[in-house]
């Protein structure tokens, strides 16, 4: 196995740089997009951006809160399905940054959102697990500077 380096190698991204990368949103489809919504929306205080159909039958909604400089999630539903979507096993979520991971699991459990991994500490960064109503893993994350 060579050790050598490439310039490329050291810097990251170095080829995409022209492009300027962005997360923009992550997708997620639900069974239901008025309880998808209705969490999204009504519980965590995102707002609807857009709607998108993209078929006859399969739609999207996308979501972005209030402050952030475009980056959210878009829901994605198909009318003509009778049977709820998939969830993988992987290791992908959203996260949720936020000041003060206490206060904004207090209004979570207001909600009765389903805490799955209540506050850990990780070094500077604090964080929980909780699921939407469709069973999408939510970290919300608290860096403490």
């Amino acid at each position: 196995m060579s050790t050598a380096t490439t310039s490329e190698t050291r810097t990251p991204g170095a080829g995409l740089q022209p492009w300027r990368p962005r997360v923009l949103h992550v997708a997620y489809h639900v069974k239901d997009i008025d309880r998808a919504l209705a969490f999204y929306v009504g519980v965590l205080g995102m707002q609807e951006q857009m709607r998108v159909d993209l078929s006859a039958t399969l739609h999207e909604v996308v979501l972005n809160f209030p402050d952030s400089k475009g980056s959210g999630v878009i829901l994605m539903w198909d009318t003509a399905r009778e049977t709820a979507p998939a969830i993988g096993d992987g290791y992908s979520r959203l996260v949720v940054h936020v000041h003060d991971l206490d206060a904004a699991l207090s209004h979570l459990r207001t909600h009765a959102t389903r805490v799955t991994k209540e506050p850990t500490q990780a070094g500077p960064m604090r964080y929980a697990m909780v699921q939407d109503p469709d069973g999408y893993v939510i970290e919300v994350l608290q860096i403490k500077r």
